[in-house]
């Protein structure tokens, strides 16, 4: 053991190399959202850069309003993120504090404990959410006249969406003594939501774009083919990629999908398609946050420079560890 680890307990240093796997293995639904935000970001960046007056004021408006929009998601969600409800949970552990701040002084097992126990329910209520508008925004694509309601259910899918995954974070940063209601803890509540990559908001919003996209082209397929005979080839020529999967699955399995019983998968595979994104970015959200608060703990303990030098030896042991991977030496300003 170096010196360095030997200042930390043995659940903190378990917890430094947590961090520090995270940020070298990212796992396929993390990688996935970068690579759908990257080109957005990118086109964003090559914006704000332009020589085209035009073209960096709109990127200026639109980061205005995401900025804002943010902003009032948090704002949201504060209101239904209650520093009580934590220090309740931390009564019925029978840990007991006068105050959320006072948490922080707490074993930071104890912290990551009560920090997990809202993970399931954050989870369930988003994935209920994404379930719900999702299969609406299907349905209404079949039903005359309710396509006028579409874009208000997108923009309610994915309002509520941002909504619950920012009420989460609150949830997080007062588990761990930094509470969501403080003026001075809005920075650290924007930045948990994505510590590490800028394009993981973006590529959540990409591929939620794209998740609404099919289910309405799904809608529509149904909606044109409901006079016709559907078969392999129709599906081949004019199907949606969500049409074409279920045609896909349903042929692996052996079972004939009819005209009636297709239109009813459309909503309950897009439904399905809605929530589990939504599931999938709760629990990116959770470890990026619990990973954010973590550190904080740990530098106020510590010192900022003592974890930055930790966390950089851990993710250098980690990427040693790699086959073929050969890592320069570490100093302390590269975490």
């Amino acid at each position: 053991m170096n010196p360095v680890s030997s200042v930390f307990t043995e659940y903190e240093r378990r917890v430094l190399r947590e961090i520090a796997l995270r940020r070298v293995r990212r796992n396929p639904v993390q990688r996935l959202l970068e690579a759908a935000g990257r080109p957005v970001g990118g086109l964003l960046t090559a914006a704000r850069s332009s020589k085209n007056f035009a073209l960096r004021g709109v990127s200026g408006r639109i980061q205005v309003w995401v900025e804002e929009g943010l902003i009032k998601t948090v704002h949201v969600a504060n209101r239904l993120a209650r520093p009580e409800d934590t220090l309740r949970r931390y009564a019925a552990r029978k840990i007991h504090v006068p105050d959320i701040e006072s948490l922080r002084y707490l074993p930071l097992s104890q912290l990551d404990m009560v920090a997990d126990s809202f993970r399931f329910s954050s989870a369930f209520t988003l994935g209920a959410e994404g379930a719900i508008l999702g299969g609406a925004t299907t349905l209404a694509e079949g039903i005359p006249g309710a396509q006028l309601i579409i874009p208000s259910l997108i923009l309610t899918d994915v309002t509520s969406s941002l909504t619950l995954l920012s009420r989460h974070t609150c949830h997080v940063a007062n588990a761990y003594g930094y509470s969501s209601r403080a003026t001075e803890n809005l920075p650290h509540l924007l930045g948990a939501m994505a510590p590490d990559s800028s394009t993981s908001d973006e590529g959540y919003l990409t591929i939620k774009a794209a998740v609404v996209t099919s289910m309405r082209e799904a809608g529509q397929f149904i909606t044109r083919a409901s006079k016709v005979l559907i078969d392999r080839q129709l599906l081949e020529r004019e199907a949606p990629q969500m049409v074409r999967l279920i045609a896909y699955v349903a042929e692996r399995l052996g079972v004939v999908v009819t005209q009636k019983e297709l239109g009813i998968l459309i909503p309950v595979a897009g439904a399905v398609f809605n929530s589990s994104l939504n599931v999938a970015f709760n629990q990116l959200g959770h470890y990026a946050a619990k990973d954010y608060f973590r550190r904080l703990i740990l530098e106020q303990r510590y010192g900022d420079e003592l974890v930055a030098f930790a966390i950089a030896r851990e993710i250098e042991a980690v990427r040693a560890e790699q086959p073929g991977r050969q890592t320069p030496a570490v100093t302390s300003g590269s975490a």
